[in-house]
């Protein structure tokens, strides 16, 4: 039985790659990170899909949380939460932009593709 690799730095430094959570994985593989082929290897190992459209961060969470709560109230399919509602409009916004941002249903959406798959950096309201 082989030892599995540890990770050299980071959040985790020092854990094995098995133990080491699946966003943490998927996001060593957006970035190109030294580990990737390891990560994606893991990924796959555990049966992760990695497929995706675009990735939602952190921060496009929050700006919608404090920014667009109206829009979604009045869009969102029955009792869809924020973020299933951000991945389906924010699907719809990345098919219509144009150099990284697109206005769509009144929300300025911004995405970053410099990654293996876009990422939704912000969103804002439209003045």
């Amino acid at each position: 039985m082989t030892t599995p690799m540890r990770l050299p730095n980071g959040r985790y430094r020092g854990k094995p790659i098995t133990q080491v959570p699946v966003h943490y994985l998927k996001w060593m593989v957006n970035v190109t990170h030294s580990m990737a082929e390891d990560a994606r290897t893991e990924l796959a190992r555990r049966g992760t899909i990695l497929e995706m459209q675009f990735e939602i961060s952190g921060h496009a969470v929050d700006r919608a949380s404090q920014r667009c709560l109206g829009v979604w109230r009045k869009d969102r399919d029955g009792d869809e939460g924020l973020y299933k509602w951000l991945h389906r409009r924010g699907a719809e916004a990345l098919g219509l932009a144009k150099d990284d941002k697109a206005t769509h249903i009144g929300i300025k959406w911004v995405f970053e593709r410099d990654c293996e798959w876009p990422i939704l950096k912000t969103v804002m309201l439209e003045k």
